[in-house]
């Protein structure tokens, strides 16, 4: 076989796994890479030169920078304005979403919505609306609002350095911004007009009491030696647990979940995995004489505090089992159940993988106590219940953070001095002035980090071995005589399409290298194709997995993997129509 033929395979197997979804991205992309290395496709000594490439440096240190202004009460100034103005749902949409947008141009797009979520549950808890209406747009408009600078999200850092690899010249900090802007603005303006009312709203049966309506936590109970189910059958115990409680099957000798007959009959000692609400597990447990598991409950008190927490995008529990939640916080939380759309578990939950987006009930001692704070913290938990609005911690850091930002934006803008050495300057002068502290590393989400460097050697392998440039002359032989708006619309499209099914950032990796050769066979300028491959890679709108702001929403919004097209498929129409003759306007 010829190199061309295994890279296209393993290329190929890399985004069915990353499709597929059950290992985690940066696992899959190193696989990849390492499959390359040993098949001589990717040189051994370019394996890691991923990892000193200027866009994986640069997405570093804007994950640093966004964690900086968090810290700084940039969100919480937003937070704060909330709170003191009195707005109908429509109004606090848009503003909600132009915030969104404005954040994520100067800052990483996930950052910012992971910010701005926990503000938007308050402020629906608050005046009884639900939250579904406008969880959906605000992360929408977050993508957004990334398109319009070369920071706000990984698809453009990539492509400006792709643009410098065939023009000798990177795009500069704000050469987004007239394409992003129209984008952003004009789908924004969609979203308030027409798009909200495609949003599958699903009312709650009951008073709007909880953040978010989690009728399906899966626990584990034990059945105790003096447990009154002991000799009932299966559908007794459902008759009187309720009928909101679904029993999925007992816990076998090899610690999987298996299903079993209505008529079983409860032994002591067995564990049932059953699915039901928070507000009835107590209610269970006492009329059965069920307990929840040891392996989960860790902190064995009968009166614990419950916590609802979601794992968010840079979470330290992603991919990682219940053993790593217990070995770091064990003595402060305790895993009591576990909320997923669409699971159906066929192991233990302390065997499952943690995902983004996971909804955890845990067990606390006490919610106010510090150490639980600072554990949720430190494990990259986002608390969904009783999230009170943050004050400023001092107005004199906000504002030197911004200065000192803004400087970094400046120096870059008018190419003082390279983006890199700009941010890494803005990430010193936030340590000096301990908006960032000794944990350092752990704002930055590693996965992307890795994800991104192993993909460059992979990137670079598709010029080098000659596939993008036959993939580019075999698109520019069969469109033969089409003009040039049409292969824009054409590399748009497809690049669209595989971010909504691939990671954004890795998507950018594959389409420039096609993109640009297929510019230079056709004779056209590069810049319009690389700007439409940043748009496409960009507008993830379809699913939940195409982009982890749209992950995040998932679990507190309500929704399933079929209501993202609803909006999202008009709103990349609209895209369609106004970046292709932005792009053209602007770049060419």
């Amino acid at each position: 076989m010829t190199d061309q033929t295994i890279l296209a395979g393993t290329l190929i197997i890399l985004m069915g796994l990353l499709i597929w979804g059950k290992w985690r991205y940066d696992a899959v992309t190193l696989l990849c890479l390492a499959a390359l290395v040993l098949l001589g496709i990717v040189p051994a000594n370019d394996a890691f030169s991923g990892f000193g490439h200027p866009a994986v440096v640069t997405v570093a240190l804007v994950l640093l920078i966004s964690k900086g202004l968090q810290e700084a009460g940039m969100v919480s100034l937003a937070g704060n304005l909330f709170s003191r103005l009195t707005l109908g749902e429509n109004q606090f949409l848009i503003m909600i979403m132009v915030i969104a947008a404005l954040l994520s141009s100067f800052m990483n797009n996930i950052g910012a919505m992971a910010l701005l979520l926990p503000i938007t549950l308050s402020v629906c808890q608050k005046m009884a609306w639900n939250p579904s209406k406008f969880l959906m747009p605000l992360a929408f408009a977050s993508i957004l609002g990334g398109m319009n600078t070369v920071i706000g999200t990984p698809p453009n850092i990539i492509i400006a350095q792709y643009r410098e690899e065939y023009t000798g010249v990177s795009f500069n900090f704000f050469d987004y911004s007239l394409v992003g802007l129209a984008v952003s603005v004009l789908g924004i303006l969609f979203i308030s007009i027409i798009g909200y009312r495609l949003v599958k709203v699903r009312e709650n049966t009951t008073e709007i009491t909880r953040l978010i309506d989690l009728k399906n936590y899966l626990f584990e109970v034990t059945v105790r030696e003096d447990s009154k189910a002991i000799g009932l059958r299966l559908s007794e115990i459902k008759k009187i647990a309720g009928p909101e409680t679904e029993i999925l099957g007992l816990v076998n000798e090899t610690g999987a979940v298996s299903s079993v007959s209505m008529a079983t009959k409860i032994q002591a000692g067995q564990i049932l995995v059953i699915k039901t609400s928070p507000d009835d597990i107590s209610s269970i447990q006492e009329a059965l004489g069920f307990e929840i598991a040891d392996n989960l409950n860790t902190i064995q008190e009968s009166d614990l505090d419950e916590m609802e927490v979601m794992v968010t995008a840079g979470s330290r529990l992603i991919g990682r089992k219940h053993e790593f939640l217990k070995r770091l916080a064990s003595e402060d939380l305790a895993l009591l159940g576990l909320w997923r759309q669409g699971a159906k578990f066929r192991t233990r939950l302390a065997r499952e993988a943690f995902k983004v987006g996971d909804v955890l009930l845990l067990g606390v001692r006490t919610k106010d106590d510090e150490g639980v704070k600072q554990k949720i913290k430190h494990l990259g938990l986002m608390p969904l219940m009783e999230r009170e609005l943050q004050t400023i911690p001092s107005r004199s850091r906000l504002f030197k953070s911004l200065v000192f930002f803004s400087l970094a934006i400046g120096l870059t803008a008018f190419n003082v001095v390279d983006i890199v050495v700009a941010f890494l300057l803005c990430v010193i002068a936030f340590i000096s002035i301990k908006v960032l502290n000794g944990n350092l590393y752990r704002n930055i989400e590693w996965p992307v980090v890795v994800m991104l460097a192993a993909m460059i050697p992979v990137g670079q392998a598709l010029e080098t071995s000659g596939i993008s440039l036959n993939i580019a002359n075999f698109i520019s032989t069969t469109t033969q005589g089409m003009d040039m708006p049409w292969l824009i619309l054409m590399v748009l499209v497809i690049t669209m399409f595989v971010s909504d099914i691939v990671n954004n950032a890795a998507t950018a990796v594959i389409m420039a290298p096609i993109a640009a050769n297929l510019a230079i066979q056709a004779g056209h300028p590069v810049d319009p194709f690389l700007m439409a491959v940043a748009v496409g890679a960009s507008c993830a709108f379809l699913s939940p997995i195409g982009h982890q702001c749209n992950t995040l929403v998932m679990a507190p919004g309500n929704y399933k993997f079929g209501d993202y097209w609803r909006l999202g498929l008009p709103l990349e129409c609209v895209i369609v129509a106004i970046s292709i003759p932005m792009i053209l306007f602007v770049w060419t």
